[in-house]
């Protein structure tokens, strides 16, 4: 498997424009193809690209939907209504460890010179190519420039100084909540434990098994810490996502926040924010000394099923034409784009210094994805003050345990 740091981003971050090619759409055969991912706007550019290649012959449908991995399991099945899908590093590897998807070495040797296919945008396990990762993505520090300003105040580079800041902003009417962030219960409250209990450097396994090892003093001092942040927030923090944050960040409630690079040019956008141009980008804080910042960096990509009904050859080609360079030429600010003819703007500044900070990437294991569902179903009680750190984890751990030997993970 290749290394995200290594591979992945600095290939999104050079910048050595390629030649572009015809934007028409060029697929050759006939059938239909049918494509399920994530919703962000990385996805949607991609999404039109492909729709472009419906003509007479040839039909594409391309569902978008927060709640794509819940579809997944049809991967299982006797045959899967969709031939491609979106997935990061999270989501690849239970299919991966399944058996789920089929190998693209065929048609990445077939296809790949045609579509200038670069060898960053390859996910292997082993000498099989599972995956085509095309941006990667990471949570860094957005901050309002401009308020941090009038206080005299930089960026800060610590959580210790994040709060610190978050107390002197507490008198500013400006603003109404010092702090933002992606705590709800759920998926979204688990990456911010992932992220952090990693920046503790806090290990989640054994070493070599699934063997849950997350409930321990540094687990709960990451709780305690994450904790001392939601009180800077808005008081419904446990309910509030991704989207529902970069609202709150257009419509100037908030001044700071641990948020995805991939709904950056989201702040810059005049129709729909209020802050255009006064939020800027730095690494994501760090959460212990001698730690590096408390991130994890991300690709996002596709596969495709091995019990997909449609014609490999077309989809994958379907695919290569939301992906091509004509795309990322055209949205640049949509995501850090894995193609050298992306050029890195101030969009891209915090998820490179995070990486160069040594952000690790997030675990491609099994395991890991069953332990951030357990985690994220389990630690909301204790930000609702309904139960301790203590109780908290334990729950987590029981609950990981029960899933992750009903997925074999575990005797």
């Amino acid at each position: 498997m290749r290394g995200l740091k290594a591979t992945l981003l600095v290939t999104a971050l050079a910048v050595s424009p390629l030649a572009v090619a015809s934007a028409a759409c060029s697929v050759e055969g006939s059938g239909e193809v049918n494509i399920l991912s994530n919703s962000f706007p990385a996805f949607a550019a991609i999404a039109k690209a492909v729709e472009e290649c419906n003509r007479d012959g040839v039909k594409v449908t391309f569902k978008q939907t927060r709640d794509h991995e819940a579809e997944h399991s049809v991967f299982g099945g006797a045959s899967s209504p969709y031939d491609m899908a979106g997935v990061a590093n999270s989501s690849i590897a239970p299919l991966q460890a399944k058996g789920l998807l089929r190998p693209m070495n065929d048609l990445v040797a077939k296809y790949g010179p045609k579509y200038g296919l670069e060898d960053g945008m390859l996910i292997k396990f082993g000498d099989d190519i599972l995956g085509i990762a095309f941006m990667v993505n990471a949570q860094h520090l957005y901050y309002r420039k401009d308020i941090l300003d009038k206080h005299g105040l930089k960026a800060p580079a610590t959580y210790d100084e994040v709060l610190a800041v978050a107390e002197k902003l507490k008198a500013d009417k400006s603003v109404e909540f010092p702090l933002g962030g992606t705590y709800k219960s759920g998926w979204n409250l688990a990456q911010e434990f992932v992220n952090n209990y990693l920046g503790m450097g806090g290990e989640f396994f054994k070493p070599g098994t699934a063997e849950p090892a997350f409930n321990n003093p540094t687990g709960i001092k990451t709780l305690e810490t994450m904790k001392r942040l939601t009180a800077h927030m808005s008081p419904n923090a446990l309910a509030l996502d991704t989207t529902a944050t970069v609202q709150q960040f257009q419509q100037g409630q908030i001044a700071m926040a641990n948020f995805w690079s991939s709904r950056a040019a989201a702040m810059d956008d005049p129709a729909e924010s209020k802050v255009v141009g006064k939020i800027e980008f730095a690494p994501a804080p760090v959460m212990a000394p001698g730690q590096p910042p408390a991130t994890t960096i991300w690709w996002d990509g596709f596969v495709m099923p091995k019990n997909l009904d449609g014609d490999p050859a077309l989809t994958f080609q379907v695919m290569m034409e939301g992906l091509k360079a004509e795309v990322v030429a055209a949205n640049q600010g949509a995501a850090i784009w894995i193609r050298s003819n992306y050029v890195p703007g101030r969009y891209a500044q915090g998820t490179a210094a995070s990486a160069e900070a040594g952000a690790p990437a997030y675990p491609m294991l099994p395991q890991q994805n069953v332990l951030h569902g357990t985690i994220g179903n389990n630690i909301g009680d204790f930000f609702a003050g309904k139960e301790s750190a203590e109780q908290a984890l334990a729950d987590a751990e029981a609950a990981y345990t029960r899933a992750a030997k009903e997925a074999g993970l575990l005797n």
